[in-house]
């Protein structure tokens, strides 16, 4: 059975079941002794489909509460029934052996949070069980059991603590076929990568019945929302769009209709928690949405991933007009460009950006931007520039310099247009994002951004594009402006150019007003603008 639900899941038609179908399905499996990896009910849709997951590494994010550390259990015992068979050097006769380890900063660590976990499912004297080691020194629990198929299955686990050593120095000379880094956030950065490196190493080759047969392999994890500044958000969210073998199973907010492991919770246990917290924690351990630093405030604090982050790669629409909005950054030399199109019924759908990184002149941006265009976007019918209105100076006419504005335009072979009439107010610039984000009238209006064609623009609108915060002998907490941290604050301007020349000056006026900026041509009718206002027009009154 386990063999099927495996094979269910490596062509990806898995489903999501209920929890008869599960227990129905768990029926199925003959297992001696009271062992029954799925005794209790999962937290979720997720946490199941994070169990049942046979990727290299994968974590599970979630709330306060949801059930993660236990979701982890089940995924390390789940994985023992898909280890290769092998000849126990015992007896000889044929099992599936794994050994895992489960880390975290120090043994005590270890020994409060997950080995308490543990033993709640596999206490002292738990039949097919043994223990070994404690007194502030690393657990060892073996379980056996026989598996649906018949075959013995022994499963290693062994807990332990860092301490001084970094997983690298830990794990030299050890044998294991995977790992679950506990807490995985508080760990250093690197020890993904060094874990990944260590593990398929058990058992040996020479007493696989199959030599052929690939040994387990795996690595999970566990954390609650980390900060963007953590590491694990640039390993999981932004490099595993890159790679095949990393992947994030992330749980609903605590308080969302949808929320895991409510069940096992009071029902007022994260009401709790929101009236007795600030914003910064509720986000990251009952929302479950990536925390800013506490070195600075979000710009876009209600930028949500789950409302304006799309699910899935945004491909551009060659019918539609790319509108490409570019910070120069001229006295930085950290230009940017970003490329959207407004989408029926008006959303505005950002699917590609470019940055290239310090030290970038007008000429090698507009070259790389002009190349972009080409390779990806040539079929499209019409192509608009939007630039940054201080492109347009810094120029010495005199000695027949042309200005970044100029220079790009020329390379790319299109005209540079100025959003906004040529304003370069900040607050402009701000109200048009905070417009898009929000969305308008009408469902499905809200900004959507592509996490593929644009990473450093949806860490910049979570929380990297942010305002400063100040020392405590200031009578106020924040800058007035945002910080100038590069790269956020590039690809965030850029995008403010590009929305205000979509929407036009008016049109983010009254989008910050929250008026749909699309509705003015509704209002059209044959004869002018109808709209009444007053001290309107009158023609007694014209030439006095």
């Amino acid at each position: 059975m386990a063999e099927h639900i495996a094979d269910l899941v490596s062509r990806g038609d898995l489903q999501v079941f209920t929890e008869a179908e599960m227990r129905k399905l768990v029926a199925k499996l003959d297992v001696s002794g009271d062992f029954d990896m799925f005794n209790y009910t999962p937290p979720g849709p997720v946490a199941q489909q994070f169990i049942t997951s046979t990727y290299l590494t994968k974590v599970i994010m979630g709330p306060l509460g949801g059930g993660k550390t236990t979701a982890c259990a089940f995924a390390r015992i789940y994985a023992a029934t898909l280890a290769p068979i092998a000849r126990h050097p015992d007896d000889k006769k044929h099992t599936r052996m794994c050994r895992w380890i489960v880390l975290r900063d120090t043994f005590r660590s270890v020994e409060k949070t997950v080995l308490e976990s543990w033993k709640q499912w596999f206490p002292k004297g738990y039949p097919g069980s043994s223990w070994a080691g404690g007194n502030d020194r690393p657990v060892t629990h073996t379980l056996r059991f026989i598996g649906p198929d018949g075959i013995r299955i022994e499963a290693i686990t062994e807990f332990a603590g860092l301490g001084e050593m970094d997983v690298e120095s830990l794990m030299k000379g050890r044998e294991y076929s995977g790992a679950w880094l506990n807490e995985l956030d508080t760990h250093a950065a690197g020890a993904l990568d060094d874990m990944e490196q260590r593990v398929g190493r058990y058992p040996k080759a020479d007493i696989l019945v199959d030599p052929n047969a690939k040994r387990m392999r795996m690595v999970i994890g566990d954390m609650n929302a980390p900060t963007l500044d953590n590491w694990t958000y640039q390993s999981l969210v932004i490099n595993v769009l890159k790679t095949p073998d990393r992947i994030l199973f992330r749980q609903p907010s605590g308080r969302s209709a949808e929320a895991e492991n409510r069940f096992y919770l009071e029902l007022d246990y994260y009401d709790r928690i929101i009236r007795n917290q600030e914003e910064h924690f509720i986000r990251r351990m009952v929302d479950n949405e990536f925390g800013y630093s506490r070195a600075g405030k979000p710009v876009f604090e209600s930028f949500s991933r789950d409302r304006n982050v799309s699910k899935r790669r945004l491909e551009h629409k060659p019918e539609l007009t790319i509108d490409i909005g570019i910070d120069t950054s001229m006295n930085t030399l950290n230009p940017a460009a970003v490329f959207m199109q407004s989408w029926a019924p008006g959303r505005i759908a950002m699917f590609d950006e470019l940055y290239m990184g310090h030290g970038v002149g007008a000429a090698r941006f507009g070259e790389a931007l002009n190349q972009r265009i080409y390779d990806k976007y040539r079929t499209v019918s019409k192509i608009r520039l939007w630039f940054d209105p201080a492109a347009q100076y810094g120029a010495d006419r005199e000695g027949g310099q042309l200005a970044a504005m100029e220079t790009i335009s020329i390379i790319c072979g299109l005209p540079a247009l100025i959003p906004g009439n040529g304003s370069n107010e900040i607050g402009l610039r701000l109200d048009a994002w905070k417009a898009e984000i929000r969305g308008y009238l009408e469902p499905e209006t809200q900004l959507l951004v592509c996490p593929y064609g644009c990473p450093l623009l949806v860490e910049a609108l979570a929380g990297k594009y942010r305002y400063k915060r100040l020392t405590a002998k200031s009578s106020i907490e924040y800058e007035e402006k945002p910080e100038k941290t590069h790269p956020a604050s590039d690809v965030a301007d850029a995008g403010g150019y590009g929305i205000i020349g979509i929407r036009g000056r008016m049109g983010v006026l009254r989008g910050a007003a929250g008026e749909d900026p699309d509705r003015q041509a509704k209002r059209n009718g044959p004869w002018g603008n109808q709209q009444k206002r007053a001290g309107g027009f009158d023609p007694h009154k014209v030439g006095q």
